[in-house]
């Protein structure tokens, strides 16, 4: 399945739904939570696939303008309008109409738009979907009333549940949370609050300024660019520079793989190693917001470079990650490893996964 045809497939099955509404009692919230659902991952595919690369500041109304540029016409771009317009009036304004036969035509016409879009090939929508690599991962999150921002923890669940280790951290604009809060929800991976968690855990995330925490069942890929898009990294740099994710070893380690998986999913022909760490570097500024500057990650991504050079390159369509060996290590049968025991970080296994250990 290409990019393209799985978003048709997104909106097939929110349309299934919608119908199945008319049927039965309903009430406006069965509503939004499908059009809201629908719309953050048409967002999502205007970002990733339509404008791969695109910035954190990108609107979704300014990428369907963007549409122009590509030839795609007014009357087109106009029904994607219509369709963003319901989606951000059904999130924002809880006195939004939200009728349903109007949604199914709104919905309706709008796929037909993008189907229109998605004929043109444009940047990724023609290539085969990633394979999703799933974790339960807990996120916390905390106000720092200094720099007006949230510090939002990306943490890996230990086996008996009583503690976790991080994994990221991104810093977000305080004004920003409820926004990627409520983008998070709309995925359908992330559920929030205390309810979710046993009450003697979440007494462990209740210290200093705590906001809340949440459970992500779902694509880590996925919710490392929805945080992506909302990090303040200037803010981040001026208060404590050390807490930026560039100083978080797993949080390099897990950007420069999910950017070397990228890079490898869509080469067309091998590249040379120092075009690989070009392109691998390119991929985590813009799509996992982790710079360049300090010198582990560009070690970080040569050294990935330097993996998949010594990979037949029929297998790099095929690779996936990352993946996780570093707490309670399982054995890892390496099909291409780093000679170097100093620069050792990664492994391609067997199984065509790219594996942190």
């Amino acid at each position: 399945m290409t990019r393209g045809e799985e978003i048709l497939a997104s909106f097939a099955n929110t349309l299934t739904a919608l119908e199945q509404l008319r049927f039965g009692h309903y009430q406006d919230n069965d509503v939004r939570e499908l059009v809201e659902a629908l719309g953050s991952k048409v967002e999502r595919f205007f970002k990733s696939s339509i404008f791969p690369g695109s910035l954190g500041t990108d609107t979704f109304d300014g990428l369907i303008n963007r549409l122009k540029t590509s030839g795609v016409g007014k009357t087109t771009r106009k029904e994607l309008h219509d369709l963003r317009e319901l989606y951000n009036g059904s999130k924002h304004d809880p006195l939004h109409l939200m009728g349903l036969k109007a949604c199914i035509d709104v919905i309706q016409i709008a796929r037909d738009a993008l189907c229109l879009v998605i004929g043109q090939n444009l940047g990724t929508t023609a290539t085969p979907v990633a394979k999703a690599v799933t974790r339960t991962l807990w996120l916390t999150a905390y106000d720092v009333h200094v720099g007006g921002v949230t510090e939002v923890y990306v943490g890996l669940p230990w086996p008996k549940d009583d503690f976790a280790t991080h994994l990221d951290i991104v810093w977000v604009k305080g004004t920003a949370w409820d926004a990627l809060k409520a983008e998070l929800l709309a995925t359908g991976s992330f559920r929030y609050g205390p309810e979710h968690f046993a009450p003697e855990v979440f007494r462990k995330f209740n210290e200093g300024d705590f906001l809340n925490a949440g459970i992500w069942d779902g694509e880590y890929r996925q919710l490392i660019q929805i945080l992506s898009t909302y990090e303040d990294r200037p803010t981040a740099a001026k208060l404590i520079p050390t807490l930026r994710r560039d100083h978080m070893s797993t949080a390099v380690l897990s950007a420069i793989a999910l950017a070397g998986v990228d890079v490898a999913c869509h080469a067309s022909r091998p590249l040379s190693l120092s075009d690989l760490t070009g392109e691998i570097l390119k991929r985590a500024d813009e799509g996992y917001a982790m710079p360049d500057e300090r010198p582990w990650v560009k070690e970080a991504a040569e050294e990935v470079a330097g993996l998949l050079v010594q990979l037949d390159f029929n297998l790099w369509a095929k690779l996936v990650g990352p993946f996780w060996n570093l707490w309670n290590p399982m054995p890892v049968t390496a099909a291409v490893a780093n000679t170097s025991a100093s620069r050792a970080h990664y492994v391609i296994d067997d199984m065509a996964r790219v594996v942190i250990v």
